[in-house]
């Protein structure tokens, strides 16, 4: 079989597992070099039967190859495929695949809404270009609760699967909204379990919610007038408690 291969090529063994994968910055003075031969073959990347076009954090297609019998992949490509986080820990010299040790696992990667409004959205974090804004604070985490004029309900749904006692998060309205009052009613399992105001123009609101191990909750709009339509709100910092 004939190989598109290109020999020769100095790089250093740091910029082979940062920055040509992770596409992340480092240091010259910590790096060493090696010559290499790399052989780029056309590798395909298929993740769970899908096929993945591996890319840098900016975008760009990064090519996987092969070197004397290991085929080099890009970790930000891999952890994508598999909706993980990457993290390049210049000072240790650590490439993180998930959560840094210590660190947190988000609520809206472990347990986002399984089911948002035809106008509402859902952000996970992982696109640092898609937020919302509350209070002049950016959030890429979180949920936007959007009412509109074709009275679309604007709710977000949680499976929690009899497995959480309470919620909590903060609530806001949105930068920019419709200038009025609503009402965020909770449901369990389908039964409206309490009631709280949002004025548009009142302060950030934190809400822990009594979940009583119920199967899912739903978090839905009102807007003042008692319909879903014309206002908008966003939570965000949401987590469960057993």
């Amino acid at each position: 079989m004939k190989k598109n291969s290109k020999t020769a090529r100095r790089v250093t063994a740091l910029a082979l597992s940062t920055a040509a994968l992770c596409g992340t910055a480092f240091a010259a003075s910590n790096l060493r070099t090696a010559m290499i031969e790399a052989n780029y073959m056309d590798i395909k990347l298929v993740v769970d039967g899908v096929e993945v076009t591996p890319k840098d954090a900016n975008g760009k297609t990064v090519e996987p190859f092969a070197s004397e019998g290991t085929t080099y992949l890009p970790v930000r490509a891999v952890a994508d495929a598999l909706g993980k986080d990457v993290t390049w820990d210049g000072e240790n010299k650590t490439v993180y695949i998930g959560p840094k040790p210590g660190q947190a696992e988000s609520w809206m990667k472990k347990l986002p809404p399984y089911q948002v409004g035809y106008y509402c959205k859902s952000y996970d974090g992982s696109d640092p270009k898609s937020y919302f804004s509350v209070g002049g604070v950016n959030h890429t985490e979180g949920v936007e609760l959007d009412c509109d004029w074709y009275k679309k309900e604007a709710y977000a749904l949680w499976n929690t699967n009899l497995q959480y006692g309470s919620m909590t998060f903060q609530v806001g309205h949105i930068d920019g909204g419709p200038e009025k009052d609503a009402t965020l009613e909770v449901y369990l399992d389908g039964v409206l379990s309490r009631e709280y105001d949002l004025p548009w123009d009142g302060p950030i609101q934190t809400i822990t919610v009594p979940l009583n191990y119920a199967g899912n909750v739903k978090l839905l709009l009102v807007n003042e007038d008692g319909y879903s339509s014309d206002c908008n709100f966003g939570l965000f910092d949401i987590s469960f408690q057993a």
